[in-house]
C-alpha cells in the first residue's frame, strides 16, 4: 500500500478540479445541488436554532437527497478514478452500483445503532449500580460510544472511492475500505474536521450576509417571497461546488493509498 501526504492530495485535487471544472459543476449541480433544492422546497425550518424538526411527510423527500448525494459522489469518485470516462458513463455506473452504496450506509448505520445500544446498556447498569441520575447516564453513554463511533467513522471514510473502483459487493468493499485507512488516522481526521469546520464557515457566510444581500433587494423591488428561493439556489450551487470538490479530494486520496494515480 502506498503512502499518501494531504499536500499531494490537494495537489491532485487541485489540478482535477481545474481540468474537468466544465464537467464537475453541471454534474455537482445536477446531484448535490438538486438535493439542495429539494430540502430547501420541502424540509421545514425549525422554529428556533435549538427546536427539533417534527416528523412529518416532508421525511419522504430525504429519500431522493440520499440519493443524489449518492449518486453525485459515486459518479464524481468514478471520474477520478477511470481516465477519459464520460459524464454519462460516470452517472450510469453510479447508478448502477447505487444498491450497493445503499447497503453500506445501511451497514455503518446498524454498526453505530449497536454502538449507542451496548454504549446505553453498560451506562444504565453502571448508572444504576452508582446511583447516577438519567442525565448522567445519558452523558456517560455519550461519552463510551464516542471513541469507537469515531474510529468507525475514520476506517469507513473511504467506502465510497473503494466501491467506484472495485465495484466490490459491500462487505469486500467494507474489509478493503478498513485495510486502506489504517495507520492514516490522523489524515482522515485532519481532513474530515476541515470539510466541517470550512463548511460550516462558508455555509454561515453565504446565508448571513448574502442571504441578507438578497433580502433586501427582494423587498426592495416588491418580491420579498423571492428571497429565500434565491438564497436556496446560491446553497446548492455552493454545495454542488463544495462536495464535488471534496469527493474529488478523497477520492485522490484513495488513489494515492491504492499505489497510484491513474484518472488524476
Amino acid at each position: 500500500m502506498a503512502g499518501a501526504s494531504i499536500e499531494e492530495v490537494l495537489d491532485d485535487t487541485r489540478r482535477f478540479c481545474v481540468r474537468e471544472r466544465a464537467l464537475l459543476l453541471p454534474l455537482g449541480f445536477a446531484t448535490f445541488g438538486m438535493a439542495t433544492l429539494i430540502a430547501g422546497a420541502i424540509v421545514p425550518v425549525p422554529k428556533s436554532p435549538t427546536a427539533g424538526l417534527p416528523p412529518g411527510p416532508w421525511m419522504i423527500a430525504l429519500v431522493p437527497m440520499m440519493l443524489l448525494v449518492l449518486v453525485g459522489y459515486l459518479s464524481v469518485s468514478r471520474m477520478v478514478l477511470r481516465s477519459r470516462i464520460s459524464v454519462a458513463e460516470a452517472l450510469g455506473d453510479a447508478v448502477r452500483l447505487l444498491p450497493r452504496a445503499i447497503g453500506l450506509f445501511l451497514t455503518a448505520f446498524l454498526i453505530f445503532v449497536a454502538l449507542n445500544v451496548v454504549a446505553s446498556l453498560i451506562a444504565g447498569l453502571a448508572g444504576a449500580a452508582m446511583g447516577m441520575d438519567p442525565k448522567s447516564m445519558l452523558i456517560l453513554a455519550l461519552v463510551m460510544v464516542f471513541p469507537p463511533a469515531i474510529v468507525v467513522s475514520l476506517r469507513l471514510a473511504l467506502m465510497l472511492p473503494v466501491l467506484a473502483d472495485r465495484e466490490s459487493p459491500v462487505r469486500q468493499t467494507l474489509i478493503e475500505a478498513i485495510a486502506l485507512t489504517r495507520g492514516h488516522a490522523l489524515k482522515i481526521v485532519a481532513l474530515l474536521i476541515a470539510q466541517v469546520i470550512f463548511y460550516l464557515l462558508m455555509a454561515a457566510v453565504i446565508e448571513s450576509a448574502l442571504g441578507s444581500l438578497f433580502i433586501l433587494v427582494a423587498r426592495a423591488v416588491g418580491m420579498a417571497t423571492l428571497a429565500p428561493i434565491l438564497v436556496n439556489i446560491l446553497m446548492a450551487a455552493f454545495n454542488a461546488a463544495y462536495w464535488c470538490f471534496w469527493a474529488v479530494l478523497f477520492a485522490s486520496f484513495y488513489a494515492r493509498l491504492r499505489g497510484g494515480t491513474k484518472g488524476i
